[in-house]
């Protein structure tokens, strides 16, 4: 857990020199598998804070969105192996960089598909998508994998449908199928902005 002060070490002089604590990455968990597409980077940081993510070099991926203590970053992953670091400024002063995070990115196998609303879109209600004929049902997952709900499955089988009332802000979300007792891989996840 983060604190909210600076720390002041001494430096070799004896004169106090202030270093920003190193921020935190929350998710993904560490080792995770993620579909093609999107995957979300979240933390926490000091209040004011900016806070970039970083690649496994600390080359500079973009800076992330702060909201008081919390910061996430969201972005379409090509496949492979990704490692992700962090780093917070405060007043200028930046902190060093967090442990690298590691997670990995492919297509899925058996996943169902988002086709409403389309990724980066707007204020939108209802969420549409395929799936597998067969499917039992089709949850809706948050970009932590917890599940928002069930969705409903059109009388074709092959499509279905989720509505909700959602709160302001960036949403980001993805689908997984039930097929036989067992849950597919999620779906790609997509971000929507509902104002």
């Amino acid at each position: 857990m983060m604190t909210d002060q600076s720390k002041v070490k001494p430096s070799s002089n004896g004169a106090a020199e202030t270093s920003t604590p190193v921020p935190t990455i929350k998710y993904p968990i560490n080792g995770t598998r993620h579909n093609l597409g999107r995957v979300f980077i979240e933390g926490e940081c000091l209040q004011g804070a900016t806070v970039d993510v970083l690649n496994y070099d600390d080359t500079t991926l973009g800076s992330a969105v702060v909201n008081g203590k919390t910061w996430y970053f969201s972005r379409n992953w090509d496949e492979g192996t990704k490692v992700v670091r962090a780093r917070q400024s405060l007043a200028g002063v930046p902190s060093a960089s967090t442990e690298q995070r590691l997670f990995f990115v492919a297509p899925s196998l058996n996943a169902p598909s988002i086709t409403n609303p389309k990724d980066a879109s707007e204020p939108m209600i209802f969420i549409e998508g395929t799936c597998t004929a067969g499917a039992e049902a089709v949850e809706l997952l948050n970009h932590d994998f917890s599940v928002l709900g069930n969705a409903t499955i059109e009388p074709n089988g092959t499509t279905w449908r989720y509505g909700r009332v959602w709160t302001k802000g960036a949403k980001h979300v993805k689908v997984r199928q039930i097929l036989d007792g067992k849950p597919s891989d999620p779906s790609g996840q997509i971000e929507f902005i509902v104002r």
